[in-house]
């Protein structure tokens, strides 16, 4: 599997790239890979909240938007529950880019 970002080889159970830091998309009919649920870098909007449930998940990022976009008019709890979720759910780390010349320096 390569990366459509940077073309570097990846695993094939790798949710990032390790040269580029990009999201891998899910393969349709590939079971998400369940791990802590972090707020990542790209792709997000304001504070990744949105971003972090659809990649945790598997689900589609602007079907999540959507819905808490549907939360803030209609419930209005969506603002208050973001803020929350934006303290609470940690930041994805930096992610630096692999020495592909070798020269070590």
């Amino acid at each position: 599997m390569y990366c459509s970002h940077c073309g570097l080889q990846m695993d094939s159970a790798a949710r990032f790239c390790s040269g580029c830091g990009a999201a891998v998309q899910p393969v349709a009919g590939r079971a998400p890979v369940f791990g802590q649920l972090m707020r990542p870098r790209y792709p997000r909007a304001i504070g990744g909240v949105c971003a972090g449930l659809a990649l945790h998940y598997g689900w589609d990022i602007t079907t999540v938007r959507l819905i808490w976009v549907l939360c803030v008019l209609f419930a209005g709890t969506g603002i208050l529950a973001y803020i929350i979720a934006w303290i609470v759910i940690p930041e994805a780390p930096y992610t630096l880019p692999g020495n592909s010349t070798g020269s070590g320096i």
